[in-house]
């Protein structure tokens, strides 16, 4: 009977797990691609024989920088001319660096345009330097057609020998023998379209073949013509014109729809989207054997403390027990853990709890949010915005949760006689618990923003953006941390007090006369403090483990091949809700461990708290390792700025993990010590 009511403890998370795999049935099979499927509530744009197209010019970035830079901002490209304009952003194209132009570039749907003329920029030494410096460091151009479909550049694979895309085409090319650097001044734009009926069509590939010519003729497939080399002028005063020329070509795709335009992009070369998918299903398969191996264990646990329940804390009889099994003592132990003087700065720790709440709120909800509502946008243009906007909401979450715990808190610190009373909450505190992470992540914004602007780089949050931060900061999230702090309160109504326990806990003291005592001395407890050391570093390899392969995926496709799309967004919310699973069942059995280790005279001593924490959230620094690993040797970052906004950024991120898994430890190990606590109740 007792393992049948332990087992059910099990039921919520297999209804998780299998709740998740039905809500990913249409993202997982197909990796999860970003764009939208068959059903979907997107409609294309329509075109017709003759209709103008737009092609929208954006940015130019570099895998060896972290420092885009605005296509119309080089001074050795055609400027836009009097009556083109700036497109409006979205708040996710600014975080990402995105300025968006229309450009004068000249198309109709249907019409073959052999040769046009686009400028002759006159050119100073600065902008021909500039030039150069950004073709060694190989940046690549960033445009659009037809809303978002990027610019793409043309590669066959070596593994199935089949086309695929990488997003942009090269600025120039650099010949490092002869120490020649070539413009990329010539553009051949094919453009491939699918036809729905005899006169209506969609665009489903943007193509661009870019040429170095060192005149104003388009050399079409020619392939003997002059390349325009790159020569810094000897005099400051001394001018270029650059020439820059384009040919659009149309063709029809009749085996690529619309809702398939993208999948190009996602044969990046070196496995195929199938062999992909095998991968990522196998690392998912293995995150699933860790959480029900973790799962076994926690299940043992709760039948073991529930039988020793059960049996009862007879005094006569616990003496010959304890010479076997210490978890008879374990409520006593729980008890006297869940007093708050045995934790030192509890309040920073809340706080702590609170700002990892507000991490897991956000990063777990976007993620849900935006794979769930696939058919109405683009995923990997809505992650960023919804997870800021489910960051600044989470503030609420994060006051809540930190308001209860100090009240808690409170309310086990007092003692005397039980009584009933409406407890009353810190407004300061609430606001604290809400907006501390969100202030902690302006300023560190700020600060790296300013780094970034000294440079000019696209990456510079515009002054409007700044504001609007401060306006959701003062606004939004203060308001929002005192009403979670005000529902806390109105909720948690108590009795305050507890039983006297003293009895039982002499009863027991006078029964074992101290025997329990394991770290009398100091060098014993030297070697308690090194176990929990290496309990801290053991716990958190299986959660990295559990997250290694997705960000891996994340990590090269934002750092080390930008012109990569991440589209697995169905595999990493799997991953990252199998990993918060396999975190609070870590922190569970950890907590079991420390519980089983200490003695009876030793458990007020020790401050679970703080040990939770950190073995919860332990995984971030193997995260942290992980990234600068990256960065210093998988990377070729050039440059101080690009490195230190880099590691950064990095660590910004390994920070809000940590927060994120070491509260949802604290929050389960809270839990399992208060049902340790009750279980003596059950003689």
């Amino acid at each position: 009977m007792v393992v049948l009511q332990v087992n059910l403890r099990t039921i919520p998370t297999v209804i998780i797990a299998l709740l998740l795999l039905f809500m990913l049935r249409d993202h997982l099979p197909l990796a999860t691609r970003f764009q939208i499927t068959n059903d979907s509530w997107v409609t294309p744009n329509i075109y017709q024989n003759g209709d103008p197209v737009e092609i929208i010019v954006n940015k130019v970035e570099s895998d060896l920088t972290q420092l885009p830079f605005a296509y119309y901002d080089l001074p050795f490209t055609c400027p836009p001319t009097m009556h083109k304009k700036p497109l409006h952003l979205s708040l996710n194209e600014i975080i990402r660096g995105d300025r968006k132009w229309q450009s004068d570039y000249i198309l109709k749907f249907g019409e073959d345009m052999p040769c046009n003329i686009l400028c002759a920029r006159k050119t100073t030494k600065d902008g021909i330097k500039n030039a150069i410096d950004l073709i060694k460091k190989g940046y690549v151009v960033q445009w659009l057609i037809d809303d978002d479909l990027p610019a793409a550049t043309t590669f066959i694979s070596t593994t199935d020998h089949k086309k695929y895309y990488g997003s942009g085409f090269p600025l120039g090319y650099y010949d490092e023998e002869e120490d020649k650097v070539y413009l990329h001044n010539h553009l051949m734009f094919v453009i491939r379209f699918h036809a729905i009926d005899d006169d209506h069509f969609t665009i489903v590939g943007f193509e661009v073949y870019p040429r170095s010519v060192s005149d104003y003729h388009c050399p079409g497939a020619k392939r003997d013509y002059e390349n325009y080399i790159l020569v810094e002028p000897e005099q400051d005063d001394e001018l270029q014109y650059l020439p820059f020329t384009y040919s659009v070509y149309w063709r029809e795709e009749f085996d690529v729809e619309w809702k398939d335009r993208f999948d190009f992009f996602f044969n990046n070369g070196e496995l195929s989207n199938e062999v992909s998918s095998k991968f990522h299903w196998i690392s998912l398969a293995n995150s699933f054997g860790i959480v029900i191996l973790a799962s076994f264990i926690v299940v043992f646990i709760f039948i073991k403390i529930s039988h020793n329940g059960r049996a009862g804390l007879d005094a006569d009889k616990f003496g010959k027990r304890l010479t076997t099994d210490n978890t008879s003592v374990l409520p006593l132990i729980a008890g006297k853990w869940l007093q708050p003087e045995t934790t030192k700065k509890i309040r920073f720790l809340i706080i702590l709890v609170s700002m990892g709440v507000q991490c897991i709120f956000s990063i777990v909800g976007a993620l849900a949010t935006s794979c769930s509502l696939n058919k109405l946008h683009d995923v990997r243009n809505s992650v960023l915005s919804m997870t800021l906007f489910l960051f600044v909401l989470g503030a609420a979450a994060a006051s809540y949760v930190g308001s209860s715990l100090l009240i808690r808190t409170n309310i086990q610190s007092r003692r005397g006689s039980i009584r009933k009373t409406q407890v009353k909450y810190n407004p300061l505190f609430a606001v604290m618990c809400g907006c501390a992470l969100p202030g902690i992540v302006m300023i560190s914004t700020f600060i790296l923003n300013s780094i970034v602007w000294a440079h000019d780089s696209t990456n510079a949050l515009p002054f409007g953006t700044l504001v609007l931060f401060i306006f959701l900061y003062f606004i939004v999230c203060i308001p929002l941390s005192y009403i979670g702090g005000h529902i806390a309160a109105k909720h948690m109504t108590y009795k305050v007090g507890r039983p006297d326990d003293r009895s039982e806990e002499s009863m027991f003291s006078e029964s074992v006369g101290g025997s329990l005592s394991r770290f009398k001395t100091k060098g014993k407890r030297f070697a308690a403090d090194s176990f929990a050391v290496l309990l801290v570093l053991i716990s958190g390899i299986f959660p990295f483990i559990i997250i290694y392969v997705e960000l891996e995926f994340v990590y090269k496709s934002v750092w080390l091949e930008k012109t990569t799309f991440y589209y697995y967004y169905g595999f990493l919310l799997a991953n990252i809700v199998l990993l918060c699973v396999v975190v609070c069942e870590i922190a569970i059995i950890a907590c079991y461990i420390l519980m089983t280790v200490t003695s009876k005279k030793d458990m007020g001593l020790i401050d679970w708290r703080w040990k939770t924490f950190l073995i919860s959230s332990s995984t971030a620094w193997y995260m942290e390792g992980y990234s600068l690993y990256y960065i210093f040797w998988v990377l070729n970052i050039r440059g101080f700025s690009s490195i230190l906004l880099s590691v950064c950024y990095s660590t910004i991120f390994s920070v809000l993990c940590g927060l994120g898994m070491g509260s949802l430890g604290y929050l389960s190990s809270y839990i399992f010590i208060k049902y340790v606590a009750r279980s003596k109740k059950n003689i």
